[in-house]
């Protein structure tokens, strides 16, 4: 009987972004990532009284992937 042993995977450092850039990326104004974050559709954390930093990661697998159909 073997054992297999498993190395762990190096994390990946997370990018943190503004609001600002998080709604250029998105094509969105910025009142929208405000509420998206509100929802907890995206992750984002605060840092100090007014800074907020938005983890690109969760930007990026918001929403769902859309199946299409071929017309044949």
């Amino acid at each position: 009987m073997t054992t297999a042993t498993l190395t762990p995977t190096p994390a990946v450092p997370t990018e943190w972004i503004t609001v600002q850039e998080a709604a250029e990326r998105y094509r969105c104004s910025t009142k929208t990532i405000r509420r998206w974050i509100y929802d907890g559709i995206i992750k984002a954390k605060r840092v100090g009284p007014r800074l907020i930093r938005i983890d690109a990661g969760s930007l990026e697998n918001m929403g769902e992937e859309m199946a299409y159909r071929d017309n044949e």
